[in-house]
C-alpha cells in the first residue's frame, strides 16, 4: 500500500501525491491522488502479484491508444513511485452521483433509497453503453469483461462511465481475462481448455446480456433450468455455456424466466423483442450472427422514438406493427393521434416526445432537442410542436399555405403538415 503523502511520477504529467484510499480490489489498490495544480486522479496501484511486465505493456499500450469515448475512464498515464517496486496508472475520478450498474436491479442507491429511473434514462443508458463499445471496437480493441461491475450510471439522466479499461486488450489478441461469470459468451464459458480468448465477438454477447439485465430486469438464460442444482463450474459450463437456452425462446419452453421478467418482455415493442431473440438464439451459438452495436443503436434510437404516455400517467410504447398495443394499467389503447415522420424515423407524438439533433442526421453522440411536443392545456385532442432553435421554421399545409413558426412559439399538429427546420423536415402523418 501508498502512504498518504507518497510523490507519485505520473510520467508526462507531472509529480502527484496520494491523499487518500478510494478502495481495493483483487489486482490492487486505487487512492486519490493530487497534481500541483490541484487537480484529482484516481491511482490504481497493482499489487506485486498483478504487476507483470505483460501488465505494465498492456497498460502503456492503453495509454498510447488513448480513450475511445469521453464515456471511458481511460489510463491517461502510467505512474511510479521512487524506490518503491511496482507501478500504476492514473484515470479521471468518477463523480459520486454515477452509481454501480447492480443498484439498478436492486432499485436503491447506497443509503437504501429507491430511485428513480424513467424509461427514457434507461433507454439512453443502453444507446451510450452500444455507442461506447462501437467505439472501443472499431478502434481494433475488444473490452473482455462487459459485466455489471465496470458499468456506473447517473439514474437521472441515464448517462454511464465504463471503468476498469486495463482489461481492455488488442481484438483477437493474447488474453490474461476470461470474462465475468453469466456474461461471458458461451463459447469461453464450454471450454475447459481455457484456448478461447475473448474477441469482439465475446463483447457482443456480453454487451447483449447487460442490454437484457437493464431492459428487462433478469439474465437471459436463467429461468425454471437454472434454479436447481449447485452452482459450481459443471452447472455453470451446462447452463451458461454447451447447455445454454434462452429464457423466452419462441420454441423451447423449459427455462421460462420469472414473472418480472415476462412483463417487462411484453411491455417493450416487437422490433425489440425480435433483436433480442436474434442476440439470444441465433447468436447464441454463431459468435458471426450475433447483435453489433450499430443494430442495438437504431433499436434504442427506435424505441426512444415509441415511447408514449398514457392520458392516466403510464409509460408505454407504440408499436406500428401492432397497433392496439393497450396500456398495462388503464387499457386504454397507445395509439398516438399523429407520427412525426423525420427522414426514417417515426415519432410517435406524445407529452414525452422530442425531435433533436440525431433525427436529422447531426449531434447524433449527445443530441441536442431542437423541438418538443406540447399538448393543448385547455383541450386534449390538440397537439402543438415548440421551437427550441434559435431559427424560424417554415409549417406548410394544403394549398401552399405556410406558416412561420418563430424561435420559441408553438405550431399545432395536423395531418399531411411539412415542418422545415434546420437539416431537415418534419411529415405529421396518421399512425399506420
Amino acid at each position: 500500500m501508498l502512504n498518504n503523502g507518497t510523490l507519485v511520477d505520473l510520467d508526462l504529467l507531472g509529480p502527484a501525491r496520494v491523499t487518500g484510499l478510494i478502495g481495493q480490489g483483487g489486482q490492487g489498490f486505487v487512492y486519490r491522488v493530487q497534481q500541483a495544480s490541484g487537480r484529482m486522479l484516481a491511482l490504481k496501484w497493482y499489487r506485486p502479484e498483478s504487476a507483470s511486465d505483460q501488465q505494465r505493456q498492456g497498460i502503456r499500450t492503453l495509454v498510447d491508444f488513448g480513450a475511445p469515448d469521453h464515456r471511458y475512464l481511460w489510463p491517461l498515464s502510467m505512474a511510479e513511485v521512487v524506490g518503491v517496486p511496482g507501478f500504476g496508472y492514473v484515470m479521471e475520478l468518477r463523480e459520486p452521483k454515477f452509481l454501480e450498474l447492480s443498484r439498478l436491479l436492486a432499485n436503491r442507491d447506497a443509503h437504501g433509497h429507491e430511485l428513480q429511473v424513467s424509461f427514457a434514462a434507461t433507454i439512453a443508458m443502453c444507446r451510450q453503453l452500444a455507442g461506447s463499445f462501437l467505439r472501443l471496437h472499431a478502434r481494433g480493441l475488444c473490452y473482455r469483461d462487459i459485466s455489471f461491475g465496470n458499468v456506473f450510471f447517473e439514474p437521472a439522466s441515464g448517462n454511464i462511465l465504463i471503468c476498469d479499461n486495463d482489461n481492455v486488450g488488442v481484438d483477437n489478441g493474447e488474453s490474461r481475462v476470461l470474462g465475468t461469470p453469466f456474461f461471458m459468451a458461451p463459447e469461453v464459458v464450454a471450454d475447459t481448455t481455457f484456448a478461447t480468448l475473448p474477441n469482439t465477438d465475446t463483447d457482443r454477447h456480453s454487451l447483449a446480456v447487460l442490454l437484457f439485465y437493464i431492459l428487462f430486469t433478469g439474465h437471459p438464460l436463467e429461468g425454471r433450468l437454472t434454479e436447481g442444482g449447485l452452482r459450481d463450474p459443471a452447472w455453470l459450463t451446462q447452463h451458461f455455456g454447451s447447455g445454454a437456452v434462452f429464457c423466452l425462446h419462441p420454441e423451447r419452453t423449459e427455462n421460462r424466466p420469472p414473472a418480472i421478467v415476462q412483463q417487462y418482455w411484453d411491455l417493450y415493442p416487437g422490433f425489440l423483442r425480435e433483436l433480442f431473440l436474434h442476440a439470444f438464439v441465433d447468436g447464441l451459438r454463431d459468435p458471426g450472427a450475433r447483435v453489433t452495436e450499430g443494430q442495438w443503436l437504431k433499436a434504442m434510437d427506435r424505441l426512444g422514438d415509441a415511447m408514449v404516455r398514457c392520458s392516466c400517467g403510464t409509460t408505454g410504447f407504440f408499436d406500428d406493427a401492432d397497433p392496439d398495443r393497450l396500456c398495462r394499467s388503464c387499457g386504454v389503447a397507445l395509439t398516438p393521434p399523429f407520427v412525426l415522420q423525420v427522414g426514417r424515423r417515426r415519432i410517435a407524438v406524445s407529452a414525452m416526445a422530442q425531435v433533436r439533433g440525431d433525427h436529422v442526421g447531426v449531434d447524433a453522440d449527445q443530441p441536442t432537442p431542437l423541438a418538443a411536443v406540447r399538448a393543448h392545456p385547455q383541450d386534449a385532442n390538440r397537439w402543438g410542436l415548440s421551437n427550441l432553435t434559435d431559427q424560424p421554421w417554415t409549417a406548410h399545409y394544403a394549398g401552399d399555405q405556410r406558416v412561420t413558426v418563430a424561435p420559441g412559439a408553438t405550431v399545432e399538429l395536423t395531418a399531411g403538415q411539412r415542418i422545415d427546420l434546420a437539416g431537415g423536415s418534419v411529415y405529421v402523418v396518421a399512425p399506420s
